[in-house]
């Protein structure tokens, strides 16, 4: 577009905009326009406005040594090309400004401006300063309505800012969403094209804002009795779906990082909706409340996984201040333990605490150990239709009500999935949100047994794999709600499972032994 721009042109047709200080001898039509002249009106439009031009008395617009003459000379009408007064606003606004600095390090625009200021800019720029006024340029598209409509006041379908933050007279019909909410469809609109917005579309918005609001909390209610200094566990003691946290916890604050150095907000939007709903609430959150609320409150399971939500809590905050910012200044007043700065100072306010950053031994994880995590995720999403055809069934309610059992051709994922039987919380069964787990060494033997709810899938890369689904073992545990074998065993609390009963008899020793000091 610069390169098959016109020349800039005399506009005949507008009186707004900075004129042309020329004026013109009433009888010749010669031109009178000298640096005097220049300088005189530039002090005056300075003080007064451009509307100077058009209401002052000539002789108010010559300078001293002209003004005998006034009366042989009219003012000009005409502008310059109306990009040409903005395009100089580099020079008016970055040059003139102590707090400001040329060049510009972005110049943000609708995509209508690529004939426009953009390029006025750049030629005024390049005339006069040799090089262009900004580092980046940044066009956008413009705000339609749900139907893909321009708005305007003729067909009513305008959308107000004001109203979508603050609501309208009537709550109920234009309920009042926040600033944060308006900000969160401004991040999620590819805004290089035009975008479109409505009420469905704003209630769209306020539900994921709420779920995202919803992790937040989540986070911040399981770490009340965390103290990060005495607490944390060191990275190589953290059990393996710790690490696998941490592993997706770096790579996505890495593609976040990037999506906001790209200007892709977009991006930044997927990212971190995915992230919450997905990765998070629909499997971390998920698998780790049984050994938040079930074990001990300083069981290694349990501090493990609050030193793991702690680290996504910091990133998380200050990943979504820059678009939620409401949001992730009502969560870091609520963080239950300091974040303190690297002069020891603790940090008030999240803007204070600058970008997270990631540590490398989250990114450790070795390619297998990726592969199979993988692998695992989607056998999780297979055991879970299985479960589903079970419930629907009536032979199991929960999940706990269950017994999965797994066999597969792929001998090394055999392997692994046998290591992951044997110790919390890396058990199959807890990643399955399950009562028990067995693993069959043949898929033959596998659909030998009489179990009525089975299924074969093809895991991506790793062969087929067969999953069966029956009533667990045992008896119902009243604490945890596993079942188990060893319900029944313990004469003092015969209600509880083996895990319970031990982290019963640990409370009631720890009590004990306080009210002896006491």
């Amino acid at each position: 577009m610069v390169s098959g721009r016109s020349d800039w042109c005399i506009s005949r047709q507008r009186t707004w905009g900075v004129p042309i200080p020329v004026f013109y001898n009433v009888n010749t039509g010669e031109p009178l326009m000298t640096q005097e002249t220049i300088s005189h009106v530039q002090e005056i439009i300075r003080q007064k406005g451009s509307d100077a031009w058009w209401y002052l008395e000539v002789q108010d617009l010559l300078p001293e040594e002209f003004r005998k003459e006034a009366d042989q000379y009219i003012r000009g009408n005409d502008t310059m090309d109306v990009w040409f007064d903005s395009g100089s606003s580099w020079a008016a606004v970055l040059k003139t400004r102590k707090d400001l600095k040329w060049p510009a390090d972005v110049y943000l625009e609708g995509s209508d401006q690529h004939r426009g200021w953009f390029q006025s800019s750049l030629l005024t720029s390049v005339a006069v300063q040799g090089s262009a006024p900004y580092k980046k340029v940044l066009t956008h598209g413009f705000v339609l309505d749900e139907r893909g409509l321009k708005m305007s006041k003729s067909n009513g379908n305008g959308i107000d800012p004001e109203v979508v933050i603050e609501g309208g007279k009537n709550q109920k019909e234009a309920p009042g969403y926040g600033a944060d909410v308006l900000r969160l469809w401004v991040a999620s609109v590819d805004y290089t094209g035009d975008v479109m917005i409505g009420d469905r579309i704003l209630k769209q918005m306020s539900d994921i804002y709420r779920k995202l609001r919803g992790t937040l909390r989540f986070l911040l209610s399981n770490l009340h009795n965390f103290n990060p200094e005495l607490d944390t566990i060191q990275y190589e003691n953290l059990p393996m779906i710790d690490k696998y946290a941490l592993f997706q916890l770096a790579n996505v604050m890495d593609e976040i990082t990037e999506s906001y150095r790209c200007y892709h907000f977009y991006k930044f939007y997927q990212l971190i909706q995915k992230f919450a709903v997905v990765d998070l609430s629909n499997f971390y959150f998920d698998t780790a409340k049984d050994r938040l609320y079930v074990g001990g409150t300083k069981n290694f399971t349990r501090r493990s996984c609050q030193t793991v939500l702690a680290a996504h809590l910091l990133c998380l905050v200050r990943a979504i201040a820059p678009v939620l910012p409401h949001m992730a200044e009502d969560a870091w007043q609520h963080l239950p333990f300091s974040h303190l700065l690297k002069d020891g100072s603790k940090c008030d306010y999240v803007f204070e605490s600058g970008w997270p950053l990631i540590e490398d031994q989250w990114r450790s994880l070795s390619a297998d150990n990726v592969e199979y995590w993988k692998a695992l995720m989607q056998i999780r999403t297979e055991v879970n239709k299985v479960l589903e055809t079970a419930r629907g069934a009536k032979l199991i309610g929960a999940s706990l009500d269950a017994k999965v059992l797994l066999s597969t051709a792929n001998e090394a994922l055999l392997s692994r999935l046998i290591q992951h039987t044997k110790e919390d919380p890396d058990k199959l069964c807890r990643i399955f949100i399950t009562s028990q787990v067995e693993i069959i060494r043949s898929i033959e033997e596998a659909k030998s047994l009489d179990i009525n709810y089975t299924g074969i899938y093809n895991l991506e890369g790793q062969g087929d794999l067969w999953v069966g689904v029956s009533k667990a073992d045992g008896s119902k545990c009243e604490r945890c709600w596993n079942y188990s074998p060893k319900v029944g065993f313990f004469p003092n609390h015969p209600s509880l499972c083996e895990r319970c009963h031990s982290v019963i008899c640990e409370g009631a020793e720890i009590k004990y032994q306080t009210a002896t000091v006491v």
